[in-house]
């Protein structure tokens, strides 16, 4: 990983399962996107997370460790997202 990462927000959206929508967003910060690589994989050409990656309902309990953002909420799916 470059010492420098580019300029990035990172956050945890959740999105309502009905209509798709954007209902919540928590920023994350770089140190716990670097600790999130542990439980969410990226792609290997992708090494700061700057596409989407679904964050399932199994791993919510090492998400919840990282980013102490409380239990899910089930009627949303939850993704991780970037923007410059």
């Amino acid at each position: 990983m470059a010492i420098d990462e580019p300029a990035v927000v990172w956050s945890l959206d959740g999105f309502s399962k009905g209509d798709e929508f954007l209902r919540t967003e928590r920023t994350i910060s770089r140190e716990q996107i670097i600790q999130l690589r542990e439980v969410i994989t990226p792609d290997t050409d992708d090494p700061w997370m700057h596409y989407c990656y679904e964050v399932r309902l199994d791993i919510w309990p090492a998400v919840e460790a990282i980013l102490h953002c409380g239990p899910p909420d089930v009627t949303r799916d939850y993704q991780t997202s970037a923007s410059a």
